[in-house]
């Protein structure tokens, strides 16, 4: 009995200590899975850490960090099981520009159990994948955007102020700029980072571009010297040079061209000694150049910007470079290259029409490619595969439908460009051919006042029986009317065409008054044969100096014609050491004054671009003894290969 006694201890004493060990064993369990899931509820806000830190200064910061960190982290096995490995896999997706692969990266996470955060993301990386920042948002994608910002707003999460980003973008671009300005200040408010001075510059610099399109000047300026003062405080070059670029939209917007083309220029300046040019510095100070009138920078700008874009094969718009240049070239009244500019502004219209078309082919028929295999997944999985094709058949019933709408307004609006276009054309090639007419009429004006003059002449010659100098005379005077017909068919001639011109008409004047006086003509160094000058320009005051100026004069005549260039103009100066303004005083001015008042008008038909400056400067009497005619006529260099 003791024995058995002894037996039923021991074997009690086994039990018991077994179910201890098993309690133990189980409890040990349950330690190391509470201290494992403690370690992942780490784990996960470490990557939420890491994501939060990122998105919140994506701007700010070097992108290919967040490649870094994602290779690091996946060194971790929870890492690769974690829903959030699928989150940063769409991240680097994103900042890739992979944006078919997103969606592929996020199906992962269907089915599985996630935390309100990691839901939270999942739904901004899905609206990422379908929203653009430089079109005007769908209201399908509105409504996807507004529903995960309540989501995330009711579930308290630090990610909210990402959808407060996208509905100021989409509110903007669909030009609700007031309620843009509401989201704007939303996300400042939910952002984990309002205190960084790069957030805090962010947020005053979008608010000064929804200012600029509400016109509200006044809080335009205040949030102008917001955002240098947090940009000083980045310390950042780029940034605090950026702000020359906002001081030129803001005096753009107050029509202060020529501040603008100051601050423009320094922050072109900027970029291009940091390397840092883009399409659109040269499109912001080219226009900024047009606005200003300077009409030749505008264009040199343009151009180097289309130079940029071909050279970078970036994807701008060159549609806004070509439209701006065709306003220039006609401003300055190359309506030709006006023309050939929107011709060409219509072709690129076209290529780039035909290149996007593709780009949508071939991104939809990837996208095609991609369902297609998950479908064929899905198949094995679920049983809702009939009801899946019957969505993707309806999104490509929307799609058709979308183009076929668009193709019909897309030919509605070429079609009226067109005509507008044609409508411009018509208008500036007519006011083109009056101003030549009216120029040629103008140089008309001229020749009946020189042959009145010339007959007189030749009526005295040969009244007074002078019949060898006659003939000579009548010589000289058909070579001087065929040198005027011939000449006056041109809007411009040689340098040296006019000196001959001049030459004989002044022989044609001392055989009229004997000899009373000499004359020189000087040309410096110019090459008379490439400078160009508008025909008859000077015989006018060559006419009046001689028959004023050395009238009844008791010495010996002298007229001079100088022409030199000066910077960029072709100075002549016709002088004279006659009577003056002394004798004659009421004939002479009048002659005088008309022939000042018909060059003016020819000069100024002749140059109508504000900054090709041409005068002219009358200055009687000029000698130490009140004695002399002198007439000075600046007009812009014309050189005969330009």
């Amino acid at each position: 009995m003791i024995r058995n006694l002894t037996r039923f201890t021991f074997c009690f004493l086994s039990l018991v200590l077994m179910a201890q060990l098993l309690s133990c064993y189980q409890s040990d369990r349950q330690t190391s899975r509470n201290n494992a899931h403690t370690e992942d509820k780490a784990l996960d806000l470490t990557y939420q850490d890491t994501l939060l830190k990122f998105l919140a200064l994506q701007d700010f910061r070097d992108q290919s960090i967040i490649a870094k960190k994602t290779t690091e982290f996946a060194k971790d096995r929870y890492f690769n099981i974690s829903g959030y490995n699928w989150i940063f896999l769409a991240y680097n997706y994103l900042l890739d520009d992979k944006i078919d692969s997103i969606e592929i990266a996020l199906k992962n996470l269907d089915g599985r159990t996630m935390s309100p955060d990691l839901h939270v993301l999942k739904d901004y990386f899905k609206i990422r994948a379908n929203f653009s920042f430089n079109d005007v948002t769908t209201i399908g994608i509105m409504e996807q955007i507004i529903d995960a910002k309540e989501y995330a707003l009711a579930n308290k999460s630090r990610f909210s102020f990402l959808f407060f980003n996208l509905l100021a973008n989409a509110n903007y671009r669909r030009a609700d700029y007031n309620q843009a300005l509401k989201d704007n200040e939303s996300w400042y408010y939910y952002h984990p980072n309002r205190s960084d001075p790069h957030v805090a510059q962010a947020y005053q610099e979008i608010k000064f571009i929804q200012y600029i399109e509400l016109h509200d000047f006044e809080k335009l300026k205040l949030t102008l010297d917001s955002c240098r003062y947090y940009a000083n405080k980045t310390a950042d070059s780029a940034i605090i040079m950026r702000m020359y670029n906002l001081q030129a939209q803001y005096f753009f917007s107050i029509g202060n061209s020529r501040k603008a083309v100051e601050a423009s220029q320094k922050y072109f300046n900027y970029l291009s000694s940091s390397k840092a040019l883009n399409a659109y510095a040269y499109a912001n100070l080219a226009k900024n150049f047009l606005n200003n009138h300077q009409v030749d920078s505008a264009i040199y700008y343009f151009n180097a910007g289309l130079q940029f874009i071909k050279t970078h094969k970036g994807k701008q718009n060159k549609l806004f470079y070509y439209q701006n240049l065709q306003v220039a070239h006609a401003l300055k009244g190359d309506y030709e290259r006006a023309y050939f500019t929107l011709d060409s502004a219509y072709q690129d219209y076209k290529n780039s029409t035909k290149s996007i078309e593709n780009d949508r082919i071939n991104e939809i028929n990837t996208r095609y490619e991609t369902e297609k295999k998950d479908q064929a997944i899905q198949l094995l999985k679920t049983t809702n595969a009939f009801n899946h094709q019957i969505m993707v058949q309806q999104r490509w019933i929307f799609v058709i439908l979308f183009a076929l709408i668009f193709s019909i307004a897309f030919f509605i609006y070429y079609r009226n460009k067109q005509k507008l276009l044609k409508n411009i054309n018509q208008r500036i090639v007519a006011e083109n051919r009056q101003l030549i007419l009216e120029q040629k009429t103008r140089q008309n004006q001229l020749n009946p006042h020189f042959i009145y003059n010339a007959i007189a002449n030749l009526q005295g010659l040969i009244s007074s029986e002078q019949k060898a100098k006659a003939n000579q005379y009548l010589i000289l005077l058909s070579r001087q009317i065929r040198d005027i017909l011939e000449l006056n068919r041109e809007e411009y001639i040689s340098l040296d065409q006019e000196i001959k011109s001049l030459k004989n008409y002044i022989l044609l004047q001392q055989m009229r008054y004997q000899d009373v006086f000499d004359f020189e003509i000087e040309s410096g160094n110019l090459d008379v044969d490439d400078v160009m000058i508008p025909p008859m320009l000077i015989q006018p005051f060559v006419e009046n100096a001689i028959e004023h100026a050395f009238k009844n004069l008791n010495y010996r005549g002298q007229l001079q014609i100088l022409f030199n260039q000066q910077a960029d103009q072709l100075h002549i100066v016709i002088s004279d050491n006659g009577w003056g303004m002394r004798t004659d005083k009421k004939e002479n001015a009048h002659k005088t004054s008309l022939s000042q008042v018909i060059t003016k008008e020819r000069l100024e038909l002749l140059f109508t671009d504000p900054k090709q400056k041409a005068r002219i400067e009358i200055k009687p009497n000029y000698k130490e003894d009140k004695s002399g005619y002198r007439v000075e006529i600046y007009i812009p260099l014309v050189l005969y290969f330009n």
